[in-house]
């Protein structure tokens, strides 16, 4: 008995090839793939902004900090150490590279809504763009780790009798050279601080200037009443007499270069600028997301689809040209 012919259907030239991801058709798939372009774009150079304002915040605060010098003048006042402790401010530049961020992570998010539905980007493989969303995933991970070591672990270490104080001068060079981070405990008894420890002062609420005891003063009855303060890298000792009282810690350790980059991150401007990274990442990768969601629905489709056979004619068959017996 001889088996019937095996036949194999022709493709139809006006079939799509397989894997190609359908063609865009009509104003508006155009107008949406615009849209969709328009707000990646805007995402993108509103991430670009961010992050070059970071870089300009850190070149001027945390590296002007890094550099100060290891020595303070003679007979300067608390009112100076108070101006130097301190980071600058926002210059205009920063503001004017950190505003039109904003606006232009609003914008993406309107023209989001705009391109919703609209066809991939030509080019660009589903695999590609979601390794680019979980780069941008990642980023905004680290942005929150940031945060977290900056305002959780202090809160935690301050529950456990720790509290962390950035320096921003260098009045306490070298054991504590500008922009070291300092670990301080409670005091059991600020009535009996040892001469040679390095005290933090201040008053609650108010700034905090930490300098090393060099002295105890006492009254007539040999009672401490005070102490005599100088900082390692100032050439006079304070001025002033330091009550028992003012002694809200003494330093356990110490950690260069981490406070220096903690009073930049939980200043006003830091926060503002962390806020605006981590929106300007998580909107790539929304809009990356998106997009490698439509090619690989466009793989798909183009998978499927684009092989329906179709009525054959008698001369788009192919017979066998074994013919098997049984």
């Amino acid at each position: 008995m001889t088996a019937p012919p095996f036949a194999l259907p022709v493709p139809d030239p006006r079939d799509a090839p397989a894997g190609s991801p359908p063609v865009a058709v009509g104003a508006r798939e155009r107008a949406r793939r615009a849209a969709a372009l328009a707000a990646l774009g805007a995402a993108a150079t509103a991430a670009t902004l961010a992050v070059g304002t970071a870089v300009m915040v850190f070149e001027s605060d945390v590296v002007e900090v890094l550099a100060r010098p290891a020595s303070i003048a003679q007979g300067l006042s608390p009112a100076g150490l108070r101006e130097l402790a301190g980071l600058p401010g926002p210059s205009p530049v920063v503001l004017a590279a950190l505003l039109p961020a904003v606006v232009l992570l609003l914008l993406a998010g309107l023209l989001r809504r705009l391109g919703d539905g609209a066809p991939p980007m030509s080019g660009a493989s589903p695999e590609a763009l979601a390794a680019a969303e979980r780069t941008m995933a990642w980023t905004v991970r680290v942005i929150a780790v940031g945060a977290i070591l900056v305002f959780v672990v202090p809160a935690l270490l301050e529950l456990g009798g720790l509290r962390t104080i950035s320096l921003t001068t260098g009045s306490m060079a070298p054991a504590h050279p500008a922009g070291s981070l300092v670990l301080v405990t409670r005091p059991a008894d600020p009535a009996a601080v040892p001469v040679g420890v390095v005290a933090v002062i201040g008053e609650p609420g108010g700034p905090l200037v930490t300098h090393r005891v060099v002295a105890v003063v006492r009254d007539r009855a040999g009672a401490v009443v005070g102490y005599r303060t100088r900082g390692d890298a100032v050439a006079s000792i304070d001025p002033r007499p330091v009550a028992a009282d003012e002694i809200v810690g003494v330093v356990a350790a110490g950690v260069p270069v981490v406070g220096a980059l903690r009073a930049w991150m939980a200043s006003p401007l830091g926060i503002a600028i962390a806020l605006v990274l981590a929106w300007a990442f998580a909107g790539l990768g929304a809009l990356l997301g998106d997009d490698a969601r439509r090619a690989s629905a466009a793989r798909t489709t183009g998978l499927v689809l684009p092989a329906v056979a179709r009525p054959t004619a008698p001369q788009a068959v192919a017979s066998s040209t074994s013919r098997p017996t049984s």
